[in-house]
């Protein structure tokens, strides 16, 4: 009987979500993978290249000039922690709603980790350093430098590090719900950050909340 039901679940929730997945979800992404990646270009030719903060700012500025109040106003306060698949860097919410994120995320210092398995596709635009991947059966690193975009389709799986000082601007796609416990996890079960999980929270869902009341999902 208990197998019947879950038969019955599936059958009613699996049709559901396809439908959602494929109608309804493509429909709430405001954010183009090719504006960005025009957005970057532009600010990496003109920002000072000694001066990481100030090509934030200039990215930022022009996100807000596309996207408008979807877009928070760049601030050197809300950056925070991030520990997530073993590595660790910092990052800043540009925007995070429950079908798109865009971060700024990195290291001064460099680090290494998983990516990750993802119900979301992760378009991953280096602004400074670089950015090695791995899959299994390649020998050889792939390397992302300055203006380069990785994207990683969701469901991917690779090893990737940030050897030395290296920074991006992170926009993802997709079921974004679906990636916050691999975010918080590692602070939940490993570093104990408390301090860093409630800032990490509060921040997303003030950023969610602001775009659902906006109409932005």
């Amino acid at each position: 009987m208990n197998f019947f039901k879950f038969g019955v679940f599936l059958a009613i929730v699996l049709p559901v979500y396809f439908y959602i997945d494929t109608y309804v979800l493509p429909n709430l992404y405001i954010f183009d993978p090719e504006v960005l990646q025009q957005i970057v270009n532009d600010a990496l030719a003109s920002a000072p290249t000694d001066n990481t903060t100030a090509l934030f700012v200039d990215i930022n500025q022009r996100m807000r000039d596309v996207y408008g109040e979807t877009v928070i106003p760049f601030n050197t306060e809300d950056w925070f922690f991030n520990n997530a698949g073993g590595a660790m860097g910092s990052m800043f919410i540009n925007h995070a709603s429950f079908s798109e994120y865009v971060i700024f995320f990195g290291t001064a210092v460099g680090t290494e980790g998983h990516t990750g398995v993802h119900p979301a596709s992760d378009y991953f635009y280096i602004l400074k350093g670089e950015q090695w991947t791995h899959v299994p059966g390649d020998p050889e690193p792939t390397i992302y430098k300055a203006g380069d975009m990785n994207l990683m389709p969701r469901g991917t799986v690779r090893q990737y590090s940030m050897p030395s000082t290296a920074w991006a601007l992170e926009y993802a796609r997709g079921w974004i719900p679906g990636m916050l416990p691999f975010g918080l996890a590692d602070t939940l079960f490993s570093t104990l950050d408390f301090g860093t999980f409630g800032k990490t929270v509060w921040l997303t869902a003030k950023a969610m909340i602001e775009n659902v009341l906006r109409g932005k999902f």
